[in-house]
């Protein structure tokens, strides 16, 4: 019998308002914990793959380097690129510029300025 009044005594004490509210403190704050983990986690997420994205563009764009550093060692490569930078040519060669329309020079197309509607009236009137 004492032996059931101490279980009794034992529950009273561990289901009393002020263990309960003990235990839910502790397990907000555990709550707490585990967001501010979580936020941390999606935040390195984020990072990552930022992180492999620039990777890989500086990987595309070290090789596109090294290949043009190979093409720059040779006499070919070297024309190349004098040419297309400087527009020269060599001894006893032409250039020829070609221009797709009267007005277009250097890839601006020149166009005359536009007549607003009354300008167009008074000149019909006018004539």
């Amino acid at each position: 019998m004492s032996r059931l009044k101490s279980k009794n005594k034992i529950k009273r004490v561990v289901y009393s308002w002020p263990v309960l509210i003990v235990l839910l403190i502790l397990v907000l704050l555990t709550a707490k914990g585990v967001w501010g983990v979580y936020k941390s986690r999606e935040i390195s997420y984020n990072n990552k793959i930022t992180s492999e994205e620039e990777y890989n563009e500086l990987q595309d764009r070290s090789s596109s380097m090294i290949s043009e550093i190979e093409m720059l060692e040779t006499e070919k490569g070297i024309e190349t690129e004098i040419r297309d930078k400087f527009r020269v040519v060599k001894e006893g060669e032409q250039l020829a510029v070609i221009i797709n329309s009267v007005g277009d020079v250097n890839g601006i197309q020149e166009s005359s300025p536009k007549e607003s509607f009354w300008t167009k009236i008074l000149s019909f009137l006018r004539d």
